[in-house]
């Protein structure tokens, strides 16, 4: 089975539908989202729709909790605040309470799915590195799981011995080792390459690879301006930050 997991999409329709005319050309079995499917970008209630309507899962994400009305802001930064305020305007009573609804983490036959770790979905730590990888390890008896969150894609692997990285394009799934995965962001990436990613995990060939699909940033980019929404936010999509 081909499993697509697409994550952090945050209201960048032109990414999402270039992401999804992707999917079409690559035949994929399950297509699952992550979470946070609003915040930061100008079509909340266009990606929602789209995403509820083309994925077999979709996870809550902390984003998309703000935006229902069920997480506060302390944590937020005050752009973020002014994103998630933005999306809740627009979005219908029904969006917010489907938002509401949405699951933590789901399993995917032997796939664990969460947001942003499978240890604590809802505190929203980060996982960037083999310390906090380690973390999610030792706590979880997971043997593959995948997350999204930090916008930066990566796999980690625990061998028993020690938790090593790997940000290569493909990565084979050895049968003595653990995983967890980031399948990066399709609206918002922050390593530095402004096209959306995503992951498919293949259970026959027993890989994760990561795709690429370039999109209009720049169309992108001036629909944030256009709607009012944080400068800063229009300008980062140009970079991947």
């Amino acid at each position: 089975m081909r499993i697509a997991l697409l994550s952090d999409v945050h209201a960048n329709i032109d990414a999402l539908r270039a992401v999804l005319a992707d999917l079409d050309r690559r035949q994929v079995d399950v297509r699952v989202c992550l979470g946070d499917s609003v915040g930061y970008g100008p079509e909340p209630r266009e990606c929602l729709d789209l995403l509820l309507e083309s994925c077999a899962t979709v996870l809550a994400g902390n984003h998309d909790l703000a935006a229902s009305g069920r997480l506060g802001y302390a944590r937020f930064s005050s752009i973020a605040r002014d994103a998630v305020e933005f999306a809740r305007q627009r979005l219908t009573p029904a969006l917010r309470s489907r938002l509401g609804e949405l699951p933590d983490e789901e399993n995917l036959g032997d796939l664990l799915l969460v947001h942003a770790s499978p240890t604590r979905p809802r505190d929203y730590a980060y996982v960037r590195d083999t310390a906090a990888a380690l973390e999610q390890f030792d706590s979880h008896p997971f043997r593959i799981a995948f997350y999204g969150h930090t916008h930066m894609p990566v796999v980690f692997r625990d061998d028993g011995e020690q938790v090593t990285l790997s940000l290569q394009p493909s990565v084979k799934l050895l049968p003595a080792g653990r995983y967890l995965c980031n399948v990066g962001s399709i609206g918002q990436p922050r390593d530095q390459d402004p096209r959306a990613c995503y992951a498919i995990h293949d259970s026959t060939a027993q890989t994760i690879a990561f795709h690429r699909v370039e999109y209009d940033v720049d169309a992108a980019s001036s629909r944030i301006r256009d709607a009012g929404l944080p400068e800063q936010l229009a300008t980062r999509l140009l970079v991947g930050v």
